[in-house]
């Protein structure tokens, strides 16, 4: 039992069907023409000013390759570890001070006895057949000797006794390497170790931008690894220079310590040394001095008592000879008067009289005499006190001299010690001073030639510029080009296009018919819904 079918029928209007046909045959006369291609300038080119700037590029990189700075950094950490010049002083010497010269004592001339001066006889009155007395001669007595001053052997001057000088030692001679650390070249290792494992690390990213980029195992790649690994080299050099260096300024340090404590003590020992030696040469010329001023006062009192002990004799031998003339000259005269008449007593008493102005004119004399003795003596004394105390300031004023001269030279020679050690600690600072300058220099010359080595990396980074300037500019040509085909490949289609766009444009009043031949099926079908 079948269903009936339904036939569609679709038309267009005649003037739709008009426009279709002339907007179709406007398309495929457009469609027709032919492709016209572009022949202008499609790409500029570079003009003067980039030209010169691609050729001074290329004159500052040919420049700045003609230096290899890698070779001077590779210099400065291989270099030998700098050293500190040695630095000697010299002792200063203590003057030669002359031994001061014992004063001498002039010598003076003793006085001389004092001689009585003749006095005439009185002649007194004659008395005929009387024989004229005899004065009685007084005895001739020798004068007393000038006491002689024992010889003093004067003070030896006192010698310094020898102190010997503190021996110095420079740095030079000490072994810097005790002192540093054992566990510096460690230290060094595990900071080079992880620096390098960071260099590694960037290492494999540098590759992995490589093989990212298409440019793996080229002078491309190979200068991206260089870029990216040499602030660790860098690192790495810098690291291990500081390390040694700190290493090395620690251990100084510590030595330069060392050494000036053993030179402290050495100089002490010797100052002290030095005093008791000046000490005991001054207690030693005090003791001489002292011992020569009482052996010269026991030997001047000595010759003071023995010519007091002179002159006392001198005058009591004196005295009993004049005494003794006196009793003779007594007896003579009464024996004489006695035989004198009465007549005679004018004569008597006239001879009395001239006898007695002749006795105190002797005594006159006499005591003139002794008075000029007297005085000599003492001006003996004083000539004598005056010789010794001027020999005795001449001494002073020697061994004063000679301190002063001994002071003087001990001085000189402290002022020359402390000029030779400031000279020689000046001199030893440079020197040490002379390692760290040096090392400054080596990090100036790294610096530099660290600048130096990345404006390299500069210049090949500006001449990789031109180059991909150019490379783009090349580039785009191609692209040109290329587009130019493409254009030239797709005019067709865009012509066709052109064509069923002008159709596609238009509306649609398409009108449809349709008849259907009922069946059966439609038949029974519409019963069953009636009853449904």
């Amino acid at each position: 039992m079948s269903k009936g079918s339904t036939t569609s029928k679709a038309t267009l209007p005649a003037w739709q069907q008009q426009m279709y046909e002339e907007a179709y045959g406007l398309g495929k006369g457009v469609s027709q023409q032919p492709f016209i291609p572009y022949t202008g300038a499609q790409v500029a080119g570079f003009n003067p000013d980039q030209l010169r700037q691609f050729e001074a590029t290329r004159g500052m990189v040919g420049a700045s390759q003609q230096y290899d700075p890698r070779a001077g950094l590779q210099a400065l950490a291989t270099a030998p570890t700098p050293t500190i010049s040695p630095v000697t002083g010299t002792t200063a010497q203590i003057g030669q001070v002359g031994t001061p010269q014992a004063a001498q004592i002039q010598r003076i001339q003793g006085p001389s006895a004092a001689t009585i001066q003749a006095m005439p006889t009185f002649g007194g009155a004659t008395i005929q057949g009387i024989q004229d007395p005899r004065a009685t001669q007084i005895q001739q007595i020798q004068g007393p000797t000038a006491a002689q001053i024992a010889n003093v052997q004067g003070p030896q001057a006192a010698q310094i006794g020898g102190v010997s000088t503190p021996q110095f030692r420079g740095l030079l001679d000490a072994d810097i390497s005790a002192y540093q650390s054992p566990y510096q070249q460690q230290v060094i290792d595990f900071a080079l170790q992880d620096i390098q494992r960071q260099s590694d690390l960037a290492r494999g990213q540098a590759q992995s931008r490589a093989i990212g980029a298409g440019a793996f195992g080229g002078s491309r790649s190979a200068l991206i690894e260089s870029e990216a690994t040499r602030p660790f080299a860098e690192q790495m050099a810098r690291t291990a220079a500081g390390l040694r260096e700190s290493g090395f300024q620690q251990a100084q340090q510590a030595a330069q310590a060392d050494l000036a404590r053993q030179q402290q003590l050495g100089v002490f020992g010797a100052e002290q040394a030095q005093q008791r030696a000046l000490q005991q040469a001054q207690l030693q010329q005090q003791a001489g001095l002292t011992g020569f001023e009482a052996q010269q006062q026991r030997a001047l009192e000595q010759a003071r008592l023995g010519q007091q002990a002179g002159l006392t004799g001198f005058e009591a031998q004196q005295q009993r000879a004049m005494r003794q003339a006196e009793l003779a000259q007594q007896a003579g005269l009464a024996g004489y008067q006695g035989r004198l008449s009465t007549a005679q007593r004018q004569a008597d008493l006239a001879q009395q009289a001239g006898l007695a102005g002749q006795d105190i004119a002797a005594q006159r004399a006499i005591q003139q005499a002794q008075l000029q003795q007297q005085a000599g003596l003492r001006g003996y004394e004083g000539d004598l006190q005056r010789s010794l105390q001027q020999g005795q300031f001449a001494q002073q004023a020697g061994l004063l001299g000679a301190e002063q001269a001994q002071a003087r030279a001990l001085e000189q020679a402290r002022l020359a010690q402390q000029t030779g050690m400031a000279e020689l600690d000046i001199a030893g600072r440079a020197a040490m001073m002379q390692p760290e300058l040096e090392l400054r220099a080596r990090q100036q010359q790294a610096g530099l030639l660290g600048g130096q080595l990345e404006d390299q990396y500069q210049a090949l980074g500006l001449l990789g510029g031109v180059g991909q300037q150019q490379q783009q500019l090349q580039q785009r040509a191609m692209d040109q080009a290329y587009n130019e085909f493409l254009r030239a490949s797709g005019y067709g289609q865009q012509q066709l296009g052109t064509l069923l766009s002008g159709l596609s444009g238009m509306p649609s009043l398409i009108s449809q018919r349709d008849k259907k031949k009922t069946g059966a099926g439609d038949i029974l079908g519409t019963i069953a819904g009636l009853f449904s």
